[in-house]
């Protein structure tokens, strides 16, 4: 009821302000006076939903308030927190989890993006119908689509294990397998002796988290399809023709023409899949809602939850992986910049 009250005399005293403005004599002051005012609203949206809790957040990082807790019961610890997540072998392995994640999802993401954009880039009658149906997935939930994807790669009864079965080749256990794909193909696939204890990087992401990477891939495929699609069709055609003219094949033209003018495009793809592959947590949330086999597919937001959210049992530690994380995905983009930006040619 307060807040209500408090909004509605808010309101008034904004309107009331609009209106009082138009006595000022000054053109160059009412116009200024106007700008803020309405600008005001949406100052104090972002003021209340994102300055704030920024600056709250960063400043309980530094604390080891549990949610239940009274702020006379919260204690100033320092870095603490930090220590304690740079330390921790539960941290190591979701950070492990998460760059399994990041290393494997974005190239193919950015692959199958790029093979689809290239089919659509096309005059043929009823393309834009192919177009719509390739970015439906992207504007579906996570929720849904994670649903989906759980039954379709269920041991027991899934659809794609069914289709395997059907072919005569071997059904695996997507979701509660926990060795790593590269050690099951080396070791299953290949019978190379291998130690019983890989390192997971070197391992590859486990099953259940290649499962959730395939599930991101057909997801993301879409949006990002657009974006090259956008690329592609910005290329100048001459450019294609005088490779005709020398003889050129379709692979010496994606290499020498489509690929190099593609760069920007590709650099742009590269950095923002890179930040929401770090940031991903609903997909391994509803298919694996315990963090997967050996928490093979608990990644540092699905940590982040668990540790602050579940319970609200050490809210202190759960911001400091926040910021670690936001320190992680903001040296990575400065690495990005700074080492392939200068590959890229926007002529």
């Amino acid at each position: 009821m307060k807040a209500t009250v408090a909004s509605l005399v808010a309101i008034a005293v904004w309107a009331f302000a609009m209106y009082a403005i138009r006595f000022i004599r000054k053109p160059r002051l009412r116009e200024n006076a106007e700008a803020y005012l309405y600008l005001m609203p949406a100052g104090v949206i972002l003021l209340t939903f994102w300055f704030f809790p920024v600056i709250f957040s960063i400043l309980i990082s530094f604390t080891d308030w549990v949610g239940a807790a009274r702020l006379s019961d919260v204690h100033w610890v320092g870095i603490e927190n930090y220590k304690r997540a740079l330390t921790d072998a539960d941290f190591r392995q979701v950070l492990y989890n998460t760059i399994n994640y990041v290393i494997y999802s974005v190239p193919l993401t950015i692959a199958a993006s790029l093979v689809v954009a290239m089919m659509m880039n096309t005059k043929v009658r009823g393309v834009g119908v192919f177009r719509t149906i390739y970015f439906l997935p992207y504007v579906t939930t996570w929720v849904a689509i994670s649903i989906v994807f759980k039954y379709i790669f269920n041991e027991q009864f899934g659809l794609l294990n069914y289709l395997l079965s059907e072919m005569g080749l071997p059904t695996f256990g997507w979701l509660n397998e926990s060795r790593g794909i590269i050690e099951m193909l080396l070791r299953d696939g290949l019978g190379l002796p291998l130690p019983e204890q890989m390192h997971p990087l070197l391992a590859g992401p486990s099953l259940a988290m290649f499962a959730v990477i395939l599930t991101s891939v057909w997801r993301d495929t879409g949006y990002f399809m657009v974006i090259f699609l956008a690329g592609l069709q910005n290329i100048d055609k001459t450019y294609y023709e005088a490779a005709d003219i020398d003889g050129a094949t379709p692979w010496q033209k994606f290499r020498h023409i489509t690929w190099p003018l593609l760069s920007p495009t590709t650099f742009f793809i590269a950095i923002i899949s890179m930040i929401a592959a770090f940031k991903v947590f609903v997909p391994m949330y509803i298919m694996t809602p315990t963090g997967g086999p050996g928490r093979t597919t608990q990644t540092l937001v699905f940590y982040l939850y668990q540790t602050g959210f579940q319970g609200y049992k050490e809210l202190g530690y759960a911001a400091a992986v926040a910021y670690v994380l936001f320190v992680i995905i903001l040296l990575l983009t400065l690495v990005q910049n700074r080492v392939f930006g200068k590959k890229v040619h926007y002529e």
